[in-house]
C-alpha cells in the first residue's frame, strides 16, 4: 500500500517517515496532486503544507479529481486543513485542531503562512504561524502568564504583521505599547519552553491516522459523491500543466508536445492529422455519438493487435512508457470508435465513389502518389494479356485463404474481420475485395514464372515462403 504526502516545514520529514512510510512531496502547488495522483497511483493521499504567493496553490478541482478516483484524501495543519474545510462536503477528510477551527470560520486564510527555508536546507521556517503564535499565547493564559485582554492584544499585534516578519520578537516588539513589560517579560520566559507548534501536532495526527487506516487493509476505493465536470480549466491542467517523468527528468506534458513542433521534420503532418482527429471527435460529440462498449472493445482489440500489445504484460509497458492509464487508453479508443461510426456514415454517402478520390489525394499529398502509381501499373503490365490468371482465384479459394497468401506476401495489415475491413477501405463488398486478391495473387504468379523463365501458362498456386515480399516489378 502505497501513500503520497506533501510536507515541508510543519514537521521534518525523518521524523514523518518514523512514524508513515510513504513517499513524501514537497509542499503541494498547483498541478503537484494531479501529477502525483497519475504518476505514483497511491492508495491515500494527505496534505500538510502547501505554496501560495509565489506559486500557484493546489487547485479545487485537482482534490475532486482524486475524490473522482475514489482515492481518500486527507488534510491538516496548513494548506492541507485550508483545503479540507473548503472540499470537505464533496469527501476529502480533516484532520486535526487547524482543520476544526477553519471548518468553524474561525481562523482567515493567512494564518497558516509561515516563511521558511528551500527543501535543500530542511524547509527551516523563519517566521511563525499565526495559529502556532495564539494557541502559545492562549495557553500562557491559561496558565495564568498574561490576562485574556493581554491574550487578544498580542494576537492582534502578531496579525499587524506581514507574514513573513511574524517571528517572537518581532510580535512582542509590536506588542511593547500595548502590553505592560513585566508581563511581557514573563510571557518571553513561558514561550521560550512551553511553545504550542499546533501545526506539528496536527501533520502528526494525520500521519497516524493513514497509519491507522493501512492497518485495516488497502482502502476500498468509493465512488464520489458529486457528479464530476471536468471545466476546460481543469483539461488544460490535466492535459498540458501535468508533469511525467523519464529517467529522472520530470517535465510537462507541454514541454514534450512543444519539443515535438521544433524538431520533428514531419510535425506538420502530425499537427495536421492530430487536429483532424480531434475535430472528428468533437463534431462526433456535438452529434451525441456514443459507441457502445462492445464497439469500444472491438478498438481497444484492434489497436493491440496492430502494436503487438495483445500480451497484458507488453499493454501495460506501452501505457507506462506513453504515460497514460488504463482508462486512458480505453478513452483514446473511444475516440476512435466515435470517429469510425463518423467515417461509415460518409461511406454510405459516398457509396458509390467510395474512398478513391480522398485516398489518392492523401498520397498526393504526402508526396507517395507517383510511386503508387508506378506500382499499380506494374501489375497491370503482368496481367495484360492474362485473363486466366486474373481470374483463376475465384474459382478454388475462399477470401480467407486469399488474405492469408496476400498478407504473406506484402505488408499490408488487416486487424479486424476482413469484410469490415472492405467496407473501411472503400471496397464495394466482399466479392470486390476477393476480385482485386485475386488480380494480386495472379500478378504474383506471373511475376514468379517470369522471374524463374518458366512461363507456360496457367499452373497451379505457388507455396510462397512465409515473411517472402514480392519484388518491385521493373515491367
Amino acid at each position: 500500500m502505497k501513500a503520497v504526502i506533501f510536507l515541508g516545514p510543519s514537521l521534518p520529514r525523518e521524523e514523518a517517515r518514523a512514524i508513515l512510510d510513504a513517499v513524501y512531496l514537497p509542499p503541494v502547488a498547483q498541478t503537484d496532486l494531479l501529477t502525483a495522483t497519475v504518476n505514483h497511483r497511491p492508495d491515500a493521499i494527505g496534505i500538510i503544507d502547501g505554496v501560495f504567493l509565489q506559486s500557484l496553490s493546489v487547485w479545487h478541482k485537482e482534490i475532486l479529481y482524486v475524490l473522482e478516483q475514489g482515492i481518500p484524501i486527507y488534510g491538516a495543519s496548513s494548506m492541507g486543513a485550508l483545503r479540507a474545510a473548503e472540499t470537505d462536503t464533496f469527501g476529502m477528510v480533516g484532520v486535526g485542531e487547524v482543520y476544526r477551527q477553519y471548518a468553524a470560520g474561525l481562523l482567515d486564510d493567512d494564518e497558516v503562512a509561515l516563511a521558511h527555508s528551500p527543501a535543500e536546507y530542511g524547509y527551516k521556517k523563519s517566521s511563525e504561524a499565526i495559529v502556532n503564535v495564539r494557541a502559545t499565547f492562549v495557553a500562557a493564559e491559561n496558565a495564568g502568564i498574561i490576562t485574556a485582554d493581554q491574550c487578544a492584544e498580542l494576537v492582534s499585534a502578531a496579525k499587524s504583521l506581514y507574514f513573513t516578519n511574524r517571528t517572537m520578537p518581532a510580535i512582542f516588539l509590536a506588542a511593547a505599547d500595548r502590553v505592560p513589560a513585566p508581563a511581557l517579560t514573563a510571557l518571553r520566559s513561558y514561550v521560550a519552553t512551553n511553545f504550542v507548534d499546533l501545526k506539528r501536532q496536527d501533520a502528526i495526527e494525520l500521519l497516524l491516522t493513514i497509519k491507522d487506516l493501512f492497518r485495516e487493509g488497502r482502502p476500498q476505493r468509493r465512488p464520489p459523491s458529486f457528479v464530476p465536470k471536468h471545466s476546460t480549466a481543469f483539461e488544460t491542467l490535466y492535459n498540458r500543466d501535468r508533469r511525467v517523468e523519464f529517467d529522472g527528468t520530470s517535465m510537462a506534458l507541454e514541454t514534450i508536445a512543444n519539443h515535438v513542433a521544433l524538431n520533428a521534420p514531419d510535425y506538420d503532418d502530425i499537427n495536421f492529422d492530430a487536429l483532424n482527429r480531434a475535430l472528428v471527435f468533437n463534431f462526433s460529440e456535438m452529434l451525441g455519438i456514443e459507441p457502445p462498449e462492445d464497439v469500444i472493445d472491438a478498438e481497444c482489440a484492434r489497436f493491440r493487435k496492430r502494436r503487438g500489445l495483445e500480451d497484458d504484460a507488453a499493454l501495460s509497458d506501452w501505457l507506462a512508457d506513453n504515460h497514460l492509464s488504463p482508462d486512458e487508453f480505453r478513452e483514446l479508443n473511444q475516440q476512435n470508435a466515435a470517429c469510425r461510426v463518423l467515417h461509415r456514415w460518409l461511406l454510405i454517402a459516398m457509396w458509390m465513389g467510395r474512398t478513391t478520390r480522398w485516398v489518392l489525394d492523401e498520397l498526393r499529398m504526402n508526396g507517395t502518389y507517383p510511386a503508387w502509381v508506378e506500382k499499380a501499373a506494374a501489375q497491370e503490365r503482368l496481367l495484360e494479356g492474362r485473363p486466366e490468371h486474373e481470374n483463376v482465384g475465384t474459382s478454388w479459394t475462399t477470401l480467407e485463404d486469399l488474405l492469408e497468401e496476400h498478407l504473406r506476401w506484402t505488408d499490408c495489415r488487416i486487424d479486424i474481420n476482413p469484410r469490415e475491413w472492405a467496407e473501411e477501405a472503400g471496397f464495394h463488398g466482399e466479392s470486390n475485395l476477393k476480385h482485386e486478391l485475386s488480380r494480386a495473387n495472379a500478378a504474383r504468379r506471373v511475376l514468379l514464372d517470369l522471374l524463374s523463365g518458366a512461363w507456360e501458362g496457367p499452373t497451379d498456386r505457388p507455396d510462397p515462403a512465409p515473411g517472402g515480399a514480392m519484388p518491385d516489378s521493373p515491367l
